[in-house]
Order: C-alpha cells, then sequence, then structure tokens
C-alpha cells in the first residue's frame, strides 16, 4: 500500500476499475504521452496507492484492449496514439438517446460482421483460445451476477474479434465506436440486467462458431446477437413511453 506520507489518488470502487481510470486520466492529462515506458509495477503501485495484484489486473485489460503493450526488456509502453483507450471522435450515445443508441448497433452491424466473416478464418490457435479464455471470465462474471465486470469482458471479446481479423482498417473502425460501445454495455445491462444470461449464450454461440472456422454459423451467430440486441431495446424503450402515453 501506499507509503503513509503520500495520499492515495484513488478511492471506493473496484480497485482495478480505479486504476484504469486513474490512468486513463494521466494519459489525457500528458503526464503519460505516446511511447511512454510506465513505471515498472512497484512504484507504478505505490504512486497509485494499489496492490501490485490490482495494478495487474487493471494491466491485463488495458493489454488486452491494445492500450499498452509489454515489450521484453523494454517494459510497459503506452502505445502510441493508444486508440482504445482514448477513442472519443463520437459523442457518448448514452441509453437515454434512442435515435443514437440504435444507431449505434447498425454501425456495430456493418463493422462486426466483417470483423467475424474474416476472424473465423484468419485467427490464430492462440487468438482464438483468448476469446475463449474471455468468454470463461464472462460466464463467471455473471454467475456472479457482475455487471461491471460482465460488461468489460464483453468489451475486450469483441475487441479481440477485431485483433483476430488482422485488418487495420476493420481494426481502426472498430477503436472508432469503442468508446460509445463501452458507454452502450453500461447502461444497457444496468437497465436490463436479465439481459447478461441471454449474451452469454449468444457470444457463446459466435465463439464455438470461430473454434469450427464455420463462417456462415459465424456470421448467423453474430448477426442474431445484435439483433436481440437491437429488439431488447426496442422493448425497453416501449416500457419506457408505455407510463406516458
Amino acid at each position: 500500500m501506499l507509503a503513509c506520507h503520500l495520499k492515495p489518488r484513488i478511492v471506493k470502487k473496484k480497485v482495478p476499475d480505479s486504476v484504469l481510470a486513474e490512468i486513463r486520466r494521466m494519459i489525457i492529462s500528458g503526464e503519460f504521452k505516446e511511447g511512454d515506458k510506465l513505471p515498472n509495477q512497484n512504484e507504478f503501485a505505490a504512486q497509485l496507492g494499489v496492490s501490485r495484484p490490482s495494478l495487474r489486473e487493471a494491466l491485463q485489460t488495458l493489454t488486452q484492449l491494445g492500450a499498452i503493450e509489454q515489450r521484453p526488456g523494454v517494459g510497459t509502453i503506452l502505445v502510441a496514439r493508444s486508440p482504445a483507450l482514448l477513442a472519443g471522435n463520437l459523442e457518448l450515445p448514452l441509453i437515454s438517446d434512442t435515435e443514437a443508441t440504435l444507431q449505434l448497433v447498425e454501425a456495430r452491424r456493418v463493422i462486426e460482421m466483417g470483423m467475424v466473416s474474416l476472424a473465423v478464418t484468419r485467427a490464430s490457435q492462440e487468438e482464438l483460445a483468448a476469446i475463449g479464455q474471455v468468454l470463461k471470465e464472462m460466464e463467471r462474471a455473471a454467475e456472479r451476477g457482475d455487471v461491471e465486470t460482465y460488461c468489460t469482458k464483453d468489451l475486450i471479446y469483441h475487441h479481440l474479434i477485431a485483433q483476430a481479423a488482422h485488418n487495420r482498417f476493420l481494426s481502426s473502425l472498430f477503436q472508432n465506436i469503442r468508446q460509445p460501445f463501452e458507454q452502450f454495455l453500461t447502461d444497457a445491462f444496468s437497465a436490463i440486467p436479465h439481459r447478461m444470461q441471454r449474451s452469454l449464450v449468444e457470444h457463446r454461440k459466435i465463439y464455438e462458431a470461430m473454434k469450427t472456422r464455420d463462417p456462415g454459423q459465424a456470421l448467423a451467430a453474430m448477426n442474431a446477437h445484435l439483433d436481440m440486441i437491437e429488439q431488447a431495446m426496442e422493448v425497453f424503450y416501449r416500457q419506457q413511453k408505455a407510463p406516458e402515453e
């Protein structure tokens, strides 16, 4: 923990999530710049006032999101522009904005159908294993009813599919919707918590199709997943509107 003469900068919330928020703040403020090496874990944990395991968990998430790279013999490097962490050229389509939310689903359909159609044949065995591992983490979060962790792992799951497509331009398009996508996940699962179990089933079907290298099934599973999201949101908006009518 932080030495007694230093004031902890992180309070409340789950510690790894607070670490993520603080690192993001440091990047936005310019404390960390493109290509900078992060402090070693002992120094960084002390600076943030957290334990090394909490810091490692946060760094693992950032690595999976493509925001940082662990370079042997060098250390942890902030990736140039870190698009996975800072993508913000779109306004956040909060769940209260019906039109923006449904447009986000439309954009996801265009981008993610292309992603999965390439990833199903291009993904390496290591990339498939990584997607499968994140799926297991989603399952554990769903069992606990841990919406916050589930949302984080859901985002990483789709990010890994984007990486497995091995197309830098398609991956960039996904990064451009990453921030509103993340906000949507948080809002949607908070408003419709029962969607989590259904979402898990849909993600499992996408993964199984990818694992068997079946393009038709992978596309069908991704399309069905996005259909269910759109339908769930339309039902939610009708229910919210009903008392006013």
